[in-house]
């Protein structure tokens, strides 16, 4: 009984495109049936087939897009289900193994069962088998992917959409140290895209190898490097490539290569200090990193900022990796704790939840801890006590607002403000005792972040911009007093005051 007739989908792979190269299952089924459906006739293998079975008749699926812009992949996966359900089944052949690395074989067998079209899978010698053993390569562990995916990724911007693809891609990277194959590199705009996803993970000079016509008689390869890539001519569906594995040391721009160092640093004959490190010792280290990568932010320079957010990420790495030798946990749950946190949080994201605004976010996020950990007693319970006071008390007004306890407008925050300064200055003059003054004092702060909160405007950012903008026009009538031979004592009040309004004149006040 013919496959066509059982009302099934067979997709038979035709392995590197050559008769030998068929396993004997693909030829049992391709020897019962009239008509065989591809999408490139071209493909050496079906030249061979129809030579060994020439009663066979091979058609071609032309893509009809059912909706504008539709991938023509995904047109012809619905031309051929829409053929295969109304014509009671077909036989449909690929390149290769369609059970590896052929994302459209994946989602033809999704949408195979939304339509209610069964689907047998014929197993074919893979691109990657043949690749390796046209290379005499033995790996025990080797990654491989097709080029169209490869090129989703390389064509991705920072937000990981491709163009004219409005859905986000998964994040994807390869394993640097472990060997990897793209196959079906495609024409040249796919392969130049493909070598820029691989320029993210590899150097430059790296030296990769394509491979032309594997599991052939024809087959030839030629080795050069990475950069070099875009430059060769003469690629199609039927070249792959092959990327050898870098050295341990060599694989830097992964998290893996990150995690790698750290564990080494720790290991029995790694670093001193880093092995003697514990959570406690680490702390200093961990807010000190904390700090300068808020002043890289200030800086504006983007190097220096991920300089600095790498020296931060190392602290995480290093307190996961000494959690893990003692038993506590390891990356992988801090992974899972913030990932799951974060789906979990954004319903209206992952879930089907609509929130219109930024603050009806803010508000659903309160309400969702709140459900997450019941047993907690007040809004205020988790907030860090070790967070330095002012962002402390911004935190502390933000979450109190989340629930509605806040002042209605800006003018009543100020009024507040200068309640606060009347009642220091009451205070002060009555000579009242320090814990009084220090009572005011915290109080006028406390309002102060307060305003921050209503203008939207950061305390802290405030404050240390105002920090800068002071220390920028001291260091000028410093050196102003410097050049004029004299010292800051030697002034009276007025020549500092002439001074500073000077200062406020020539130096550029510092930007966010």
């Amino acid at each position: 009984m013919s496959d066509a007739s059982t009302g099934r989908l067979t997709i038979v792979g035709l392995g590197p495109g050559t008769w030998e190269g068929l396993t004997v299952e693909a030829v049992s089924v391709l020897s019962h049936v009239s008509e065989l459906y591809v999408r490139d006739p071209r493909h050496p293998a079906i030249a061979t087939i129809v030579e060994h079975l020439p009663g066979l008749a091979v058609r071609s699926i032309e893509p009809t897009p059912v909706a504008p812009h539709q991938d023509t992949e995904d047109a012809a996966i619905e031309s051929l289900l829409v053929f295969a359900r109304d014509a009671g089944g077909v036989v449909y052949a690929v390149p290769g193994n369609p059970g590896a690395g052929r994302p459209s074989v994946g989602r033809l067998r999704e949408r195979a069962s939304e339509l209610g079209v069964s689907v047998r899978i014929v197993a074919g010698l893979s691109e990657t088998d043949a690749i390796l053993s046209a290379l005499g390569v033995f790996a025990g562990w080797v990654e491989s992917i097709d080029a169209a995916e490869a090129a989703r990724f390389g064509r991705e911007n920072a937000v990981g959409q491709s163009p004219g693809d409005e859905s986000v891609l998964p994040w994807r990277s390869p394993v640097p140290t472990q060997p990897l194959i793209v196959s079906r590199l495609g024409d040249g705009d796919r392969l130049a895209a493909v070598q820029t996803w691989l320029r993210r993970y590899y150097p430059d000079d790296h030296l990769v190898h394509v491979v032309w016509e594997p599991g052939t008689s024809d087959c030839r390869s030629r080795s050069l490097p990475l950069c070099r890539l875009d430059r060769i001519d003469g690629v199609d569906g039927l070249t792959g490539l092959y990327i050898p594995p870098l050295p341990a040391l060599d694989d830097v721009r992964t998290f893996a290569g990150l995690m790698s160092v750290t564990r080494r640093l720790r290991a029995p004959g790694g670093c001193p200090w880093d092995r003697e490190q514990t959570h406690a010792s680490l702390k200093p280290y961990l807010l000190e990193e904390a700090y300068e990568a808020i002043d890289a932010l200030d800086s504006g320079d983007p190097q220096v900022l991920a300089e600095e957010l790498g020296d931060l990420l190392y602290q995480i790495t290093i307190h996961s990796q000494v959690a893990a030798e003692h038993g506590e946990f390891t990356v992988e749950d801090v992974f899972q704790h913030i990932t799951c946190k974060m789906i979990g949080r954004h319903p209206h994201v992952f879930g089907e939840l609509q929130l219109e605004s930024a603050q009806d976010v803010l508000r659903a996020w309160e309400g969702l801890k709140q459900r997450q950990k019941p047993s907690r007693a007040s809004i205020l319970e988790e907030i860090p006590k070790a967070l330095p006071s002012l962002p402390q008390s911004s935190l502390i007004q933000k979450r109190a607002a989340s629930v509605g306890f806040e002042w209605p407008a800006l003018i009543d925050v100020l009024s507040k403000v200068e309640e606060e300064l009347r009642e220091l200055y009451r205070e002060v003059y009555e000579s009242s005792p320090r814990e009084r003054q220090l009572d005011e004092l915290g109080d006028i702060f406390f309002a102060l972040v307060s305003v921050g909160r209503h203008l939207k405007i950061d305390p802290e950012e405030a404050l240390r911009l105002a920090n800068r903008k002071f220390a920028a026009r001291f260091s000028y009538v410093e050196s102003r007093t410097l050049a004029a031979g004299k010292s800051l004592r030697d002034l009276s009040a007025a020549e500092l005051d002439a001074l500073w309004n000077e200062a406020k004149q020539a130096v550029e006040p510092p930007t966010a």
